[in-house]
């Protein structure tokens, strides 16, 4: 067994350059180089260091997955969450090799003893999504790389309310996940400014090189101020300050949800709580609260009290007989 303090100076030795030879490390620790392979030996076979050894000397080389140790138990969920992305590769080659490194992840971590990588991933359920269908993951990767490599992508797209696509010049900058749907922010070349596309709607994609003279516009956030990624934004709105008081079932559950950046959580009563939110736009708070039903009371601001109401009005007034305005 080498001297702590040798196994101490090594350690550091790698970790300031990853290049040593026996001689030198001899010279640094102040012993023999048969000392010094004992020492590098410990550290590959104990420590699971990835040492390569050569004619020019030791070289530590950038891990793989699977000689990297799991370390705390967030490692672990977001190894479980994992699962669920490989998924998305199906059968192909990289999902066979990733899935190899991923299990010996698993074999060289104490905290899951004997537990194969094949039970971590019976463990997780996929996700189902009730919005619109999954994207194709050729788009989806097309437009990855094009956000990578700042490329111009020329897409066909379909809006909602329409039947025939059409071809569009757009800047990808952000792929984005809301409510189960992937969409796609970009700056669209022809209208000269930032728009969504729904990713589902994508049904083609080309790469081309930058315009010349194109210069790559900065993202801006529009979501970070909008309740929902529909709605209507203008660079220069005033935020408001929303409050709407929670009671009941909800209220449990708005512990446990965060439906926007800004929200912040006031506890009132253990079955009634407070959620504030700083917004440029009422109309999706407006399907929110009403979504929630009699659980939901709108206490600020004074215009989206009238928006709830009237909406509530007009919903009443859909369900009355057609003669019913004119009875007493």
């Amino acid at each position: 067994m080498p001297l702590a303090h040798h196994i101490k100076t090594i350690r550091a030795a790698f970790l300031e350059r990853p290049k040593w030879t026996s001689a030198q490390l001899a010279v640094l620790m102040e012993c023999s180089e048969r000392t010094v392979r004992r020492c590098v030996d410990h550290l590959r076979d104990e420590d699971k260091w990835p040492i390569d050894s050569g004619k020019s000397g030791y070289t530590l080389r950038e891990p793989s997955i699977g000689e990297t140790r799991i370390t705390s138990h967030q490692e672990i969920a977001a190894l479980a969450m994992a699962v669920e992305a490989l998924r998305q590769l199906g059968g192909t080659r990289l999902a066979a090799q990733i899935n190899s490194e991923l299990a010996k992840l698993c074999r060289r971590t104490d905290a899951f003893q004997d537990i194969r990588w094949e039970e971590l991933s019976g463990l997780v359920v996929p996700r189902e999504s009730h919005a619109e269908s999954p994207p194709d993951m050729a788009i989806h990767g097309k437009l990855t790389l094009a956000i990578l490599q700042q490329n111009v992508a020329a897409i066909h797209y379909r809006r909602l309310e329409e039947v025939q696509g059409y071809a569009r010049k757009v800047f990808p900058q952000r792929l984005i996940c809301r409510d189960g749907c992937w969409y796609l922010i970009a700056w669209d070349l022809e209208a000269d400014g930032q728009r969504t596309y729904a990713l589902p709607r994508i049904s083609a994609v080309e790469i081309h090189p930058l315009p010349d003279g194109f210069v790559p516009p900065p993202f801006d956030n529009r979501q970070q101020h909008a309740f929902g990624i529909w709605t209507p934004y203008e660079e220069d709105a005033v935020l408001q300050e929303v409050v709407v008081e929670i009671h009941g079932y909800w209220a449990r559950l708005a512990r446990e949800r965060r439906w926007h950046p800004s929200q912040r959580l006031e506890d009132l009563a253990p079955d009634l709580v407070r959620v504030r939110f700083r917004l440029n736009e009422l109309v999706e708070v407006k399907s929110w609260v009403l979504g929630l039903g009699e659980a939901a009371t709108v206490i600020a601001p004074p215009e989206l009290i009238e928006m709830v109401t009237g909406e509530i009005d007009q919903m009443r007034a859909n369900y009355l007989p057609p003669d019913s305005n004119h009875t007493s």
